[in-house]
């Protein structure tokens, strides 16, 4: 798997001090930093335009597929609010999602992915890409366990240029093990992230930033 955009987890820095606590500031991935070529990658004309095309089917979604709509306002609120606060060298260029992961098998004839929640997600979209000769469907449990997931009650065919929008962190899902190359690339917003820069600003973030991404045990006061 290869991740780009910002984490604020599994690290130990940077951290930065707030009432004699240290708390852990979100970064970039090292592909994403701003001297790095993954940055440069996803600031190009042809991923902007398909992270924002993304987008226009995220907000579709939201005004018009969602059933719950008083989760899609707020969902929407916390889209526009990211697009705001947090910076843009932690988010993918000009959008609101702040992480991409790409996954899957290419040129390998088989794989997996177990049953999960996606927890730290507030909304995920995931494109497909490839060729399977089995399997490899998304499948969709309504249990509330990993290691019990329920009946299995919706399933969605693996077809190339497919483009799934939901809210993971809410509904229990896995692949279906397959033949062929299969690969997702999944972007979404980290509530964790955007819950720092609510909380925080961006006071404790730029002294990072602003010392160019430093790494090693660094703590911020």
């Amino acid at each position: 798997m290869y991740c780009y955009g910002s984490t604020i987890t599994c690290t130990r820095y940077p951290k930065f001090s707030i009432d004699g606590v240290q708390k852990i500031l979100p970064r970039p991935y090292f592909k994403s930093k701003p001297s790095q070529k993954g940055y440069e990658i996803l600031r190009t004309s042809m991923m902007q335009s398909f992270l924002q095309e993304v987008e226009k089917h995220v907000i579709h979604y939201l005004y018009n597929i969602c059933e719950d709509q008083k989760l899609a306002k707020i969902t929407l609120f916390q889209l526009e609010l990211a697009r705001h606060i947090l910076p843009e060298c932690l988010r993918l260029g000009n959008t609101f999602f702040s992480h991409m992961s790409v996954f899957g098998t290419l040129n390998k004839k088989d794989g997996e992915m177990p049953i999960h929640f996606d927890e730290r997600d507030i909304i995920s979209c995931i494109f497909h890409l490839g060729k399977v000769t089995r399997g490899g469907n998304t499948i969709y449990f309504d249990g509330d366990k990993p290691d019990d997931p329920g009946q299995n009650v919706y399933s969605v065919p693996f077809i190339h240029g497919t483009l799934q929008i939901g809210f993971f962190n809410k509904v229990l899902h896995g692949v279906q093990d397959w033949d062929g190359q299969r690969c997702g690339i999944q972007m979404n917003l980290k509530k964790d992230v955007l819950s720092h820069f609510v909380t925080y600003g961006t006071v404790h973030y730029d002294k990072y930033r602003l010392t160019g991404y430093p790494q090693g045990p660094i703590v911020y006061y």
